[in-house]
């Protein structure tokens, strides 16, 4: 079993952002190595059935330079590692050109070792990692979810990620109401008050969606503070983000990075089972106490 491939500094910020992203959802992470692309699967393993699930996939070819790999399971590799040790290897690697990362072993551990040399001084980090058979990269791939009700491209301005983060400080639960019209609500209640956030002309994504989808709208229920861990991948560089509501089953977020061929990331977020009748049907009798509205160019 084989690895090795060098990662130039120009490349290094996206491959570190990625690790750093997901990092936020859960300390451990599995490595799923290819001929073609590098794989991550992390949940936040709360135990309590309400995991943020997170997947990445990087191609090689756009991240990497002289890349290597040999395996009796037709060239993969899978890896358990902790996030935070391969972030802590980036970041000595940034003043660096390049670095190489391989697999390696010391004192009879299996490593994932960066090798970089800075300012005259090589640098050696060694990652402890757990090799698995690559068998069980079936119990690491995204899971298979019903077809969304509604399809959105979000803003690619913060102001999205900037109610939210203020909205976790005030109610633990959100409710989501997307339309494909290309509205998006967000509302948080607590007992004293009610707050309602409008986001418009957000472009409709139509992506394996039916034909007579267009006056779809769906409503979700998730936690405010996973929601605001998520919309962190705001702090990468990508081409559009997609939220995908999944009435009574998941809230999706799906990050296509920039530039659009070198991967992507998706979220899969847990959602509470709601009255949607009770939320949203009588406005009337529940007017918001307060309310603002962002237009998306």
């Amino acid at each position: 079993m084989r690895f090795k491939a060098r990662l130039s500094n120009d490349k290094l910020g996206i491959f570190q952002g990625v690790a750093a992203t997901l990092e936020k959802i859960g300390p451990q992470g599995v490595v799923h190595l290819t001929e073609t692309n590098i794989q991550f699967c992390i949940r936040n393993d709360s135990g309590q059935g309400d995991d943020v699930l997170a997947f990445s996939s990087l191609e090689q070819q756009e991240l990497f330079n002289d890349w290597r790999i040999e395996s009796q399971s037709q060239n993969c590799i899978l890896l358990q590692l902790t996030l935070q040790n391969l972030l802590d290897a980036l970041h000595s690697a940034r003043n660096a050109p390049q670095c190489q990362l391989k697999l390696t072993k010391r004192n009879g551990q299996a490593a994932l070792c960066l090798e970089t040399r800075a300012l005259e001084v090589d640098v050696v980090h060694d990652i402890p990692v757990t090799v698995m058979r690559a068998t069980e990269y079936q119990y690491y791939c995204p899971p298979d979810v019903p077809q969304p009700q509604v399809q959105l491209e979000l803003p690619m301005s913060r102001n999205l990620k900037t109610v939210i983060d203020r909205l976790k400080n005030i109610s633990r639960y959100i409710y989501l109401h997307g339309e494909m019209s290309g509205a998006l609500t967000i509302r948080a209640e607590t007992d004293s008050l009610v707050i309602q956030t409008y986001f418009s002309n957000l472009r409709p994504r139509l992506d394996s969606l039916d034909e007579s989808c267009e006056e779809n709208r769906g409503t979700v229920k998730v936690d405010t503070k996973k929601l605001a861990t998520v919309l962190s991948s705001y702090s990468l560089r990508f081409d559009s983000i997609i939220m995908c509501l999944i009435e009574g089953y998941s809230l999706v977020v799906h990050v296509i990075l920039s530039p659009g061929s070198c991967g992507t990331l998706t979220f899969y977020l847990p959602v509470m089972s709601i009255n949607d009748e009770d939320m949203w049907a009588d406005e009337e009798e529940r007017q918001p106490t307060d309310m603002f509205q962002h237009e998306s160019a």
